[in-house]
């Protein structure tokens, strides 16, 4: 059987809710992960991780896309002036549609419906082509900041378990693909001060626990 892959990630825990009851009334099978639990060491505030994922199994993909296309009731006319994607140039519509995934159902509708009104059609080679950007992205290794490596061993040469923490997380932190694998997050350099910096803290830490216990 094949592996769940990601079908769609959102913010909005009502809407996915809303999805999950449409997927169940139609018997499809699927996984979700809820990325908000996992721990950023960098204390950045991102929304783009505070995520549902949504995975189901590829040869669902079409049917699940079918069933949300008939599902996801939009009328032109009932739909606020006030809108934002009414502002949005062609091409940042053409990215609604292309990043599909990232946006509520209704609102990649809408952004095709604009786009239809002056006769274009996102292709689906470019919507499969933005995909594989994606993941191309999604598999680089992010490079932790300066202040995140200070703080590391800081936090470790004074003996605290905040620095510890901080080491484990660089050397083996990992983060969901697109398709639901998981990689590491940070770099073999990066995972490499997580090492240096465990061994530090876990010097000093029994260093002080012998000597004043």
């Amino acid at each position: 059987m094949s592996e769940f892959k990601t079908f769609m990630s959102l913010t909005d825990s009502v809407i996915v809710d809303e999805m999950i009851q449409l997927l169940e009334a139609h018997k499809i099978a699927y996984k979700l992960q809820d990325t908000s639990k996992d721990f950023d060491v960098s204390f950045a505030h991102n929304e783009t991780k505070n995520s549902f994922l949504i995975m189901l199994n590829p040869n669902d993909f079409d049917k699940a896309s079918l069933l949300l296309e008939e599902n996801v009731k939009l009328e032109m006319n009932t739909i606020n002036s006030q809108h934002p994607f009414f502002n949005f140039t062609t091409d940042e519509l053409k990215d609604v549609v292309k990043n599909y995934d990232e946006w509520y159902p209704a609102d990649v509708k809408l952004a095709r419906q604009l786009l239809e009104k002056e006769n274009i059609v996102v292709e689906d080679s470019e919507i499969k082509e933005q995909q594989n950007k994606k993941m191309i992205v999604a598999q680089t290794p992010e490079k932790s900041s300066l202040l995140t490596l200070a703080m590391g061993y800081t936090f470790c040469l004074m003996g605290g378990l905040a620095g510890i923490g901080i080491a484990i997380f660089l050397m083996i932190g990992k983060r969901t693909m697109p398709d639901g694998t998981k990689n590491y997050i940070y770099s073999k350099s990066d995972r490499a001060h997580g090492f240096y910096m465990l061994v530090a803290g876990a010097f000093i830490f029994l260093f002080f626990t012998y000597k004043y216990l």
